[in-house]
């Protein structure tokens, strides 16, 4: 196969393999029916998962590991390859990190080649790139050092571009694009701080608006018109003043002041001023509901319009979305707009008016996710979920954290889902008779000595074990192919999310230490994250139920887990002997030697699975009537 072929199949699996991953439940008949097209489904996958990785390790990586300099083919080839697998305009993508790699593979060839044409087309491909990985990064490791990092990689690569912007070094350039890009990247890299990574971001607030201001003075600049005649200075003008706007978001994360704030909005008003006035010009760039909202936070945050207005405004917003769009402006409704309600709530003093609007919001939100096609927009959604989630309001009696992770676990990913409810049962199921055999180990345990009361708390922590994977999701199920170093540390820091999470409610908290350790062996030696020490866990007997339970249902199931055959419950008791003590705790082989458990968990695997989804298929027929 040539590299264009490779490349152009590459493409056409990745598209496949995301549609597959989670089927709409409008496309199957019952629930019967669901469940095969599953592990039909799943079973494909594994299959596109192999060619995705022979085109991967056999013709790609060898491309893009090479130290030689790369064929203008190649380069061409690769261009195309990251152009097909992004869409920076509706902010959707199918593998940011391998968007990633190959944006870095072409601008080390063109830095190599001295060639400055190449060296600004690149750089501005990989700018992008950066801004798709960065909103990945940020959304699983917020306020690390890997999201610092990949922002210093993207600003490094744009203010290598805007090393062209005075117009004497400007004009160097061709004409055309590639002086286009570098007045581009004037304002875009402003989308590189869309987002704090440091506590202390704060003290970028004015800078930002420093790059705000040039990129705005460059329409008033004569050398520019004449450099690049053909520009969109009024789109230019828009889009800078709407990024401005948008470095509001989520209730002035980024910390702007009363005076900068101020600024902001006037500039808020003139955004809205241009798009009434040139709505032709731009109304296919973007729509009025996003401008609004964006031009509505900024007039509250600069005291123009008070609280209450706000939050009918925002009320208003969310009324007026559409449940079968799924474009950016339709999720902002969906999500940001709740998030920014919730930001303007007391939490320790809650409306009943304040309480039914959040359940409201919630209802309609995991209505739309259940509707979404898997090839609308998942990144932006996820992140957008994560913002959401990290402040999620419980509400008592109506919507609770875990409940709602769940939910969107069943929107989302169906298996992960099922997995979930499997490992509950699992874990219910061993802790019964554990009780049974030995009450005592279970003092410890929230609700002793009731047994029902501790069988709800096990079966509930279970449950809620891998909410964590909400926030890596498509890592897990769309990529279908090996994963890189860094993504292996994302997927391995799901239970430290989890953990994260679930102790921020109060009625999530005591699970937070069985999402923390599920992973990590029985004696400390194995799996992650490394930090968590079962030593000190006050409730280590729960959590050594569910990592078990966890690792029985992955071990044995055919969908969603593992796209090879899985293994039978004597295969995993085999498992089970050889690790007690190091992986497993020892007391339980005494549960899987016992005859009642061993025919209970069989149950479970087989007809238990059926059971859930069949249940599955129903809560998602319900939600979508």
């Amino acid at each position: 196969m040539t590299l264009r072929e490779v490349a152009e199949k590459f493409v056409e699996l990745s598209t496949w393999i995301r549609e597959l991953s989670s089927p709409q439940i409008a496309n199957s008949e019952d629930a019967a029916s669901y469940r095969e097209e599953l592990l039909t489904n799943f079973r494909r996958i594994g299959d596109i998962a192999q060619i995705k990785t022979g085109l991967l390790n056999d013709y790609l990586m060898p491309v893009l590991d090479s130290n030689r300099l790369l064929t203008e083919e190649e380069v061409v080839v690769l261009r195309d390859l990251r152009e097909n697998l992004m869409d920076a305009y509706v902010m959707d993508n199918m593998d940011a990190p391998t968007i990633y790699r190959v944006a870095r593979r072409l601008c080390e060839d063109a830095e190599r080649k001295h060639d400055e044409e190449a060296i600004i087309r690149s750089l501005d491909d990989f700018v992008m790139a950066t801004y798709a990985y960065l909103t990945m990064v940020r959304r699983v490791y917020p306020y690390s050092d890997s999201a610092v990092k990949c922002r210093e990689e993207g600003l490094q690569a744009v203010n290598r571009i805007l090393e062209y912007l005075p117009p004497e070094k400007l004009k160097t350039l061709p004409e055309g694009p590639v002086r286009e890009a570098v007045l581009i990247n004037a304002r875009y890299i402003m989308t590189l701080y869309e987002y704090p990574l440091t506590k202390e971001d704060s003290a970028l607030s004015e800078p930002i608006l420093q790059l705000l201001r040039r990129a705005l003075s460059l329409k008033d600049v004569p050398e520019y018109r004449e450099l690049v005649p053909d520009f969109d200075w009024i789109y230019h003008e828009f889009r800078t003043l709407h990024y401005c706007s948008l470095m509001t978001i989520f209730h002035n994360m980024i910390g702007f002041n009363q005076k900068q704030l101020a600024e902001i909005n006037e500039k808020a008003k003139l955004l809205l001023e241009i798009w009434e006035r040139e709505y032709e010009h731009l109304k296919d760039r973007n729509s009025t509901g996003t401008i609004l909202f964006a031009a509505t936070r900024c007039a509250y945050l600069a005291g123009d319009i008070d609280k209450e207005a706000y939050k009918a405004r925002l009320i208003e917003f969310a009324a007026n979305s559409k449940n079968d769009i799924y474009n950016v402006d339709e999720m902002q409704r969906k999500t940001t707009v709740p998030l920014e309600y919730m930001l303007t709530i007391d939490r320790d003093n809650i409306s009943e008016k304040d309480q039914e609007t959040l359940v409201g919001f919630y209802k309609e939100l995991i209505r739309y996710v259940h509707g979404m096609p898997k090839l609308g927009n998942l990144p932006f959604l996820l992140t957008e979920l994560a913002f959401l989630l990290d402040n999620f309001i419980d509400i008592d009696g109506a919507a609770d954290f875990g409940t709602m992770c769940l939910e969107l676990l069943a929107a989302i990913h169906p298996p992960t889902y099922i997995h979930s409810l499997s490992v509950a049962d699992l874990s219910a199921c061993l802790a019964k008779h554990l009780f049974r055999k030995h009450p005592d180990m279970f003092a410890n345990t929230p609700g002793y000595p009731d047994v029902d009361a501790i069988m709800d708390h096990i079966w509930r922590a279970a449950a809620c074990h891998d909410i964590g994977k909400l926030f890596v999701v498509e890592t897990i199920i769309t990529y279908g192919r090996p994963l890189y170093d860094r993504e292996f540390d994302w997927i391995r820091c799901h239970p430290e999310v989890g953990a994260r999470l679930l102790s921020k409610h109060e009625k999530t908290k005591d699970y937070a230490d069985v999402a923390l350790g599920h992973q990590r062996w029985y004696d400390g030696k194995g799996g992650y994250p490394e930090t968590y020490d079962p030593e000190k866990v006050k409730n280590r007997l729960v959590v050594d139920l569910v990592a078990c339970a966890d690792c029985l249902d992955a071990a044995t199931d055919n969908v969603g887990r593992t796209y090879k055959k899985g293994k039978t419950l004597d295969g995993f008791v085999s498992e089970l002997k050889e690790g007690s003590g190091t992986r497993y705790a020892p007391f339980l082989l005494e549960l899987f030697d016992d005859e009642e458990v061993y025919l209970e968990l069989e149950a479970i695997l087989n007809s238990g699975r059926d059971d859930k989804y069949r249940h599955t298929y129903t809560i998602l027929e319900k939600v979508m009537r």
